[in-house]
């Protein structure tokens, strides 16, 4: 095995496109971006592995050349309202076949899962490996536990855009033994509480755990968990929900998921009826166990 920054970039926007466009044309035009997405990896001195739907996966021997190739892919021009979001994790890789694999490429593909559109976020051990010009746009975030990992991940990002589209995680709860992470989740009056594990599902589906009767809101619209101490908002629906935090930052969500942290509301849909039946609040914290 051998040590490499591991690079996942993948396209934001794509699902929209398809929808607008169709299969054929829709295609041909991620197709491009995926061919431009390659070429500014080999320009910054990385190898391409494959591509696989709408993202790339490669690698590079530092994180200087990882952090310029996701640099260049977040602010070149995309057309079509498309954007990039990639992570980064340094660490041990496998070659085989023509592929890798690895812990570094798994935790790699999950920090690119949690970025937003135009942002980036590296794991510790690459943004502590980046050249000072380069380590100076990153902001920390925060520790993320992550799958298959026994400590909480030290996670950077780095966006061109505000504050209010970079990751957030929820404060505290992992620190004390006989703390834990929940939400108090409400809509009317109706309220709800999720523990670690805990899931609510939303949509206009029957058996919903949150039932929005909105002709806008899909059946399964989406989903609500706390996993690994942090409270994951998914959206499955073809419109799209928007996510409003109390400190004033808006997020349009479609078809991915993101944390949440701290309170505001979720819009299940893109537009705020006069009723406000579609609007979900929620409030993260800690709670007492029992």
């Amino acid at each position: 095995m051998s040590l490499a920054c591991v690079l996942v970039s993948d396209v934001t926007g794509s699902t929209r496109l398809f929808d607008r466009m169709g299969n054929a044309e829709a295609l041909a035009r991620i197709d491009s971006v995926l061919a431009r997405m390659r070429a500014l990896i080999v320009e910054a001195g990385g190898h391409c592995v494959k591509s696989k739907g709408d993202d790339v996966l490669s690698f590079f021997p530092d994180s200087n050349g990882a952090f310029l190739a996701a640099w260049a892919m977040i602010n070149e021009p995309w057309p079509d309202d498309l954007a990039i979001h990639a992570g980064a994790y340094f660490g041990e890789i496998l070659s085989h076949a023509n592929d890798i694999y690895g812990g570094a490429v798994n935790t790699a593909a999950r920090l690119a899962s949690l970025a937003k559109a135009g942002e980036i976020l590296f794991g510790d051990a690459c943004h502590d490996d980046l050249d000072e010009s380069h380590r100076q746009r990153f902001l920390a975030i925060g520790a993320i536990p992550l799958r298959g990992k026994e400590a909480a991940t030290q996670v950077f990002s780095c966006t061109v855009a505000t504050l209010g589209t970079q990751t957030t995680v929820i404060p505290g709860g992992r620190g004390g033994s006989n703390r834990m992470a929940i939400a108090d989740v409400s809509l009317g009056d109706a309220h709800w509480q999720l523990v670690p594990g805990g899931r609510l599902t939303i949509g206009r589906a029957p058996d919903s755990d949150i039932l929005i009767k909105v002709p806008s809101v899909s059946r399964s619209h989406a989903v609500l968990t706390i996993s690994s101490g942090e409270l994951e908002f998914t959206d499955h629906s073809s419109g799209g929900s928007r996510v409003r935090m109390d400190q004033g930052q808006d997020l349009m969500v479609h078809r991915r998921t993101t944390l949440l942290s701290g309170a505001g509301e979720i819009v299940i849909g893109t537009a705020v009826r006069p009723e406000k039946d579609n609007v979900i609040g929620f409030r993260t914290g800690a709670l007492e166990r029992v």
